[in-house]
């Protein structure tokens, strides 16, 4: 049997666009890790709304089809996304090679911690660093792709920069254990616990203001030194134990740490509206929208219910704080093998 190519499908939305009433020429598709994608060129000129319903009547008559803007805002997209996404591997050589490149390219890269967040649908890598970045939220559900995200960002920050981090794990070290075994030395705590937890934040909020003083009596704007960046891997367990204290720190030192140098990383499976509080939704600048249970986590960290539609295994919404629309991505994987391999040892 023949193999059905991407042109060979776009010819084929083409001609049912056609019958549909849309006029509209296939130019050419593309493969991203999590969806394939069909660009068209339009005949006349067409509404949006007549476009974007065509397009509800072909998912309708013909199956997993949605719509997609393009880049430059000519034409328009068809997305089809994969019953599977595809992994982007952490270990592959391109992806390690395009965050070198941009390390290398700047002078202060280890202390502003460069990270690989993955490949949007255009097949552009996602790099930033965490002095952009501030602070993060990260949500998903299990089998979201949450747990291998957060591995993913705790081995390049060991790798690539001259961070310090400190690991909350309160499902006493079931995630982060593995790093007690780390021969880097910057894992300052793992905290395994909500009292130790809570002693971990107290301390970084120290650090925090202890930093904001040294900065004050040199009249620095910034803080120069290494930074200290708390992961947290279930801030839900932590509310629900110690409410008051735990929002309090990570609500002031997520309003405040990046110009101390100080980041938090938080991530949680069920982000209520009681977890994720506005003040801590609103201080968390950089948002990583996993895979959701359903609408209503979505909307509780990207205001819009298209989290619940996400694939898992890493297919992700990311926005940062200098893009006001989420960028759909695969976020990158990292097995547990090279865990251990890249903790116990000191090169990448």
């Amino acid at each position: 049997m023949a193999t059905v190519t991407i042109n060979d499908e776009g010819k084929d939305i083409e001609r049912v666009l056609g019958q549909m009433g849309l006029k509209a020429t296939f130019i050419d598709g593309a493969q991203a890790p999590q969806l394939f994608r069909f660009n068209f060129e339009t005949q006349g000129a067409p509404s949006y709304s007549k476009i974007k319903k065509t397009v509800e009547r072909l998912r309708e008559h013909a199956g997993n089809y949605e719509y997609a803007d393009t880049p430059t805002g000519k034409g328009f997209s068809i997305i089809r996304p994969k019953t599977r996404p595809s992994p982007v591997y952490l270990s592959n050589d391109k992806v390690q090679d395009k965050t070198l490149a941009a390390i290398q390219a700047d002078p202060n890269a280890l202390q502003k911690c460069y990270l690989y967040f993955g490949q949007d649908t255009y097949g552009n890598d996602i790099i930033r660093n965490m002095d952009d970045c501030k602070s993060m939220l990260v949500a998903g559900t299990a089998g979201s792709g949450k747990s291998v995200f957060l591995n993913s960002f705790i081995i390049q920050i060991l790798l690539y920069s001259n961070a310090n981090l400190i690991l909350i794990d309160p499902k006493d070290g079931a995630e982060f254990g593995i790093y007690e075994n780390d021969v880097h030395n910057r894992i300052f705590q793992i905290a395994k616990n909500t009292p130790d937890a809570v002693k971990a934040l107290k301390y970084a909020f120290e650090v925090m203001q202890q930093r904001y003083a040294e900065m004050g009596q040199g009249y620095q704007k910034k803080y120069g030194g290494n930074r200290l960046i708390v992961v947290i891997d279930e801030l839900a367990e932590l509310m629900e134990e110690n409410r008051e204290e735990v929002e309090q720190y990570v609500r002031r030192i997520a309003a405040k740490g990046r110009a101390a140098g100080v980041h938090l990383i938080v991530a949680t499976q069920v982000p209520y509206t009681s977890v994720i509080t506005g003040l801590i939704k609103y201080n968390l600048q950089t948002k990583i929208c996993l895979k959701t249970a359903n609408a209503r986590h979505s909307m509780n960290v990207m205001d819009k219910g298209d989290g619940a539609k996400l694939l898992g295994r890493g297919d992700a919404y990311i926005k940062f704080e200098d893009n006001p629309e989420f960028i759909r991505a695969q976020t990158p994987y990292v097995s547990d093998n090279e865990i251990w391999k890249l903790i116990t040892t000191r090169t990448v």
